[in-house]
């Protein structure tokens, strides 16, 4: 089993899974947010190349409109 913690919340994955997928598996829109992965901002062409490993910080950031 997998732990990561995304914005510091425990979540265990069955098996190696790519950023892009756990984004998916959250039902967050990809295009509407930034990955910081162990204190790395990730490029989006990055992510479905990039695996999670076991206790990987991911902190997950969207852009809010506003005046």
């Amino acid at each position: 089993m997998i732990l990561i913690h995304i914005n510091n919340i425990p979540q265990s994955l069955s098996e190696p899974t790519s950023l892009e997928a756990v984004i998916l598996a959250q039902n967050i829109a990809l295009d509407s947010v930034a990955i910081v992965l162990n204190a790395e901002v990730v490029p989006r062409n990055r992510w479905q190349s990039i695996l999670c490993q076991h206790e990987d910080k991911l902190e997950l950031f969207s852009a809010v409109a506003g005046g």
